[in-house]
């Protein structure tokens, strides 16, 4: 049952975007260049250049240019699944499998552009570097990135839910000793908004951030030194 409310969850948020997306295409095809930007528009701009800025600070303005919109739909897509709790959703990123396959792509990313800077030769032959029996310790390096990736957003998203349901209890008993209102949940109606606003939005927005300034530094790393 759970795996079929994250899946619910998934599509809706899919969807979600997807919407999104096309309004916000639509006011800035409609937008006129010279004209002072206010509401959605102003918002994406100041969201996408903030995202290119940190984009271009560990990498350059050409690889940039293609991955700043990556940034962008992955930064966008992890907050609104950290923050589906809030809209009585399963929360997606509580799912392993959705980390795992947001960790990987990354991990294809730093591979690709590893193989881009060094060329194909040289990127083969770092497999094997110090020494040809290190290949095994290298893939264990790279798996480990992944894990890492998947498993602190995994960890972080989970742990607050659970928090979060234990608090529910714990306010429900609380309100259970208060008479005349013993069977409503007073005390959690009255604290739960602000829990939601620390567990719900401000963690998932710092869980989008540090997930995506992860994957530009990793990304980063890969380049030569500027």
């Amino acid at each position: 049952m759970k795996l079929q409310t994250s899946v619910y969850s998934i599509v809706i948020i899919t969807v979600f975007m997807a919407v999104l997306l096309f309004f916000i295409n639509r006011k800035l095809r409609d937008f006129d260049p010279l004209s002072e930007p206010k509401g959605i528009v102003l918002l994406m701009i100041v969201f996408a250049k903030m995202i290119d800025n940190m984009v271009k600070g560990k990498t350059n303005d050409k690889i940039a240019e293609k991955l700043t919109p990556y940034i962008m739909t992955v930064a966008s897509y992890i907050f609104l699944s950290n923050i589906a709790g809030l809209f009585a959703l399963e929360t997606p990123t509580s799912n392993l499998s959705v980390t795992l396959v947001l960790a990987a792509i990354t991990c294809v990313l730093i591979e690709v552009y590893s193989a881009k800077t060094r060329g194909m030769k040289d990127y083969i032959k770092s497999w094997f570097e110090p020494f040809a029996p290190f290949v095994i310790l290298n893939i264990m390096s790279k798996f480990s990135t992944l894990l890492s990736l998947s498993l602190r957003l995994f960890g972080n998203i989970l742990s607050g839910g659970i928090l979060m349901s234990v608090i529910y209890q714990m306010l429900g008993s609380i309100s259970k000793m208060i008479p005349l209102i013993g069977k409503f949940n007073l005390v959690g109606v009255l604290v739960a908004p602000v829990l939601h606003f620390y567990f719900d939005l401000f963690s998932g927005v710092m869980q989008a951030f540090i997930f995506i300034t992860l994957t530009i530094s990793f990304i980063g790393k890969e380049l030569p030194s500027k």
